[in-house]
């Protein structure tokens, strides 16, 4: 969970401000990805509307792929949810189709 001040309550949001990993300080995302590599949880130093705080975020394994099987139809390639897309969109983690590609001219776009 977080602790210190600003509201953190545990979350990150959009318009974060990080500023360290671990304690260390973070100038790019890769900076704040190399930091958070060796560890099962970090903790971050952020600010979020000019008020420091802290928040422990667990580090979960992802080798980036995670598909495992594609369906086509009707002209779009259907997968599993990808992890980003289901942390980024609130869908639940045992539901929800992705369609991945549309390809040109199929039945479910408007003419192009």
């Amino acid at each position: 969970g977080g602790s210190g001040g600003g509201g953190g309550g545990g979350a990150l949001r959009g318009g974060d401000l990080l500023l360290t990993v671990d304690g260390s300080p973070v100038r790019s995302l890769n900076e704040a990805e190399a930091a958070s590599q060796a560890s099962a949880s970090v903790q971050l130093g952020v600010v979020r509307d000019g008020a420091p705080f802290a928040v422990t975020a667990p580090m979960l394994p992802s080798d980036g792929l995670g598909t495992t099987r594609v369906l086509g139809w009707a002209g779009l390639l259907l997968q599993e949810t990808p992890d980003a897309v289901r942390a980024q969109r609130s869908v639940p983690a045992q539901g929800g189709v992705y369609a991945s590609y549309r390809f040109y001219g199929s039945p479910p776009g408007p003419d192009e």
